[in-house]
């Protein structure tokens, strides 16, 4: 009688990956050099898969691929590419380099992103989460569309967050020129657009063998930060609470976007934003 593995939050990424044999499959990853990037790529690698790493920082990017080489199977291989989200000039030169080696993607995992920083804007002009976060991404993997087609079947999987309901995208002021800045409702705009980038995109790509989804932020033991003095609930209480209380506010006001709901209005919400980030996001 053969027993079923359950997944959950606490399954590490060698768990997951238990038994399998990648050998042959070339995934890329964004923003590997530290935390639940290097895991991922750690993990892949030691099963034989062949990893393109993309990072803003080469040299940083060299530092941590290095355990990853260590532990790799030993057919297969770890490559870095230089990748900058908040420049679109460096995201289509990247997705160029990466066309050039005419290699099919078995899978691109959109990991790298910024979180609640002060606010800015990317080299191209757009707020920094929300030109790093998806519209770096929505044009870096729609130019990789041939490669993951050729590819298939394979998957685009979008590190998105449960923050995704502090915030809905609004497209009438996405720089916030005439809002005040708050650096959780861009981070909540960001990742919601994040999540329906995803279903965007598994509809337009799913009869071509190209599949994607959403997955929220979990941190595994390894790829988590060691704890120090600093990180205790004295130091952190008052900042958590309050990120948890407009969390709690605005997913009751919203009704978790309509991401998984089928009331009719959800739906509807949904298939507007899906048709305005698609046709105002900056793809060329």
């Amino acid at each position: 009688m053969s027993t079923q593995m359950t997944y959950g939050r606490e399954t590490t990424t060698d768990e997951l990956l238990e038994g399998r044999d990648l050998s042959g499959q070339r995934i890329l990853i964004t923003g590997g050099s530290a935390g639940l990037g290097q895991e991922t790529a750690r993990a892949l690698a030691a099963h034989g898969a062949d990893v393109v790493i993309a990072v803003r920082d080469l040299a940083k990017g060299e530092r941590a691929a290095e355990p990853v080489r260590a532990g790799a199977a030993r057919n297969a291989s770890v490559e870095l590419i230089e990748l900058d989200l908040a420049s679109l000039a460096s995201v289509r030169a990247c997705a160029d380099q990466v066309l050039a080696t005419r290699k099919p993607l078995e899978a691109l995992i959109a990991n790298a992103g910024v979180m609640a920083c002060p606010q800015g804007t990317t080299a191209d002009g757009f707020e920094t989460q929300f030109g790093t976060n998806h519209l770096g991404h929505f044009v870096f993997v729609n130019r990789l569309i041939p490669l993951l087609v050729a590819g298939a079947p394979s998957r685009v999987i979008v590190l998105s967050s449960s923050g995704h309901r502090m915030s809905d995208v609004d497209l009438d002021d996405p720089g916030f020129e005439r809002t005040p800045y708050d650096p959780w409702v861009a981070y909540g705009r960001a990742k919601t657009a994040n999540a329906l980038f995803a279903v965007a995109l598994d509809h337009r790509l799913r009869k071509r063998g190209v599949r994607a989804c959403a997955v929220p932020r979990r941190h595994s033991d390894r790829a988590r930060p060691a704890p120090d003095a600093g990180d205790d609930e004295a130091a952190h209480g008052p900042h958590r609470q309050q990120r948890r209380a407009r969390f709690q506010d605005s997913s009751a006001r919203r009704g978790n976007l309509g991401l998984g709901c089928r009331h009719r209005r959800c739906r509807g919400d949904r298939r507007a934003l899906l048709r305005g980030l698609w046709s105002g996001a900056v793809h060329r």
